[in-house]
């Protein structure tokens, strides 16, 4: 795994610092993430004005202060993940015949390989129910074996440190060592406890082998399909992810280890006019697949109940 420079490092560990003690001291974690959007915004407009009157070399220099702005804000762990800013602005337009006429997900019961190879690469979104009911994981994974098996392997927070992502989304937790030496009653999110929602890549080599002897690759996905190396873990109470796009190479798809969650999914702007914002419930036991890339989405936990899942790629 890339190993970021020492002084990545330091600067990420003072910015989280920093976010600690404003939060501490009653700044919410949103106000963090508007900060970090309004700076940006108005650096870009101050960028794009001077750009105008003196040509096209502050373009360049904006290049480079743009992807280092970008890295700053990732290493404070603000809401929008790293690049996003850039990414959307130089997204290509989507073809709108994606979204058109889609008002729900397909919703498909006891699929084989061969039955649902003709959904295997589709744009719209598909649920498979009851497809990952039989998984060792659905009976074992908890929030306490994943607190024993980073805190008992060697260098598992570390892995986090050298390129793995970790994300708290509206959490004021800002790495995956504050998650587990959370107090028992806001782990278990008792009454007056703030809720949480976490999400990180599991890409330490030993705690990954381990946690995969609970479950493995759905079955129904293209035998010829390609893998990543690592798998997404996401879990907690009640927040969920907040809307985004992601950039990733490949089709997402999750698995509802344990609880439910709520989707919201949405076209990508230019496709407003034409496609549908969809609603829909992923319960315990489904895959829900998704091309992430064009669909905007986000997820929210019913209340007092806890969401586990695993999430990966194909193509």
């Amino acid at each position: 795994m890339h190993r970021l420079p020492i002084s990545k490092r330091f600067v990420r560990r003072k910015l989280r610092s920093i976010q600690r003690n404003a939060i501490e001291k009653g700044l919410k974690p949103c106000v963090l993430k508007q900060f970090y959007i309004s700076t940006f915004y108005e650096f870009i407009n101050i960028i794009i004005k001077r750009s105008i009157l003196v040509g096209l070399l502050p373009l360049c220099v904006f290049g480079v202060l743009c992807n280092s702005w970008v890295h700053f804000s990732e290493a404070g762990r603000c809401l929008l993940p790293s690049n996003y800013l850039v990414w959307e602005a130089t997204r290509p337009l989507a073809d709108c015949a994606y979204c058109v006429n889609v008002t729900k997900p397909i919703v498909l019961w006891n699929v084989t390989r061969h039955s649902f190879a003709r959904y295997a690469y589709s744009s719209k979104p598909i649920i498979v129910k009851k497809s990952i009911s039989h998984w060792k994981a659905s009976k074992e994974f908890s929030y306490d074996l994943f607190k024993r098996l980073y805190q008992q392997t060697e260098g598992s927070y570390e892995s986090l440190e050298d390129g793995c992502q970790f994300l708290n989304f509206k959490s004021d937790l800002f790495t995956l060592k504050e998650v587990f030496e959370m107090p028992t009653a806001r782990a278990r999110n008792e009454p007056g406890q703030e809720p949480w929602y976490v999400g990180w890549g599991n890409c330490h080599p030993d705690i990954l082998a381990k946690v995969r002897q609970y479950y493995d690759v759905p079955e129904f996905l293209p035998e010829t399909a390609e893998f990543p190396a690592t798998e997404n873990i996401f879990f907690g109470y009640e927040i969920g992810a907040v809307m985004h796009l992601d950039y990733i190479p490949r089709l997402m798809w999750q698995g509802q280890v344990k609880g439910s969650k709520l989707w919201t999914i949405a076209p990508v702007p230019e496709c407003d006019h034409v496609c549908n914002k969809i609603n829909f419930y992923v319960e315990e036991g489904d895959v829900v697949l998704l091309d992430t890339r064009i669909w905007y989405h986000a997820t929210r936990i019913p209340k007092k109940q806890f969401s586990l899942t695993v999430q990966s790629e194909y193509g």
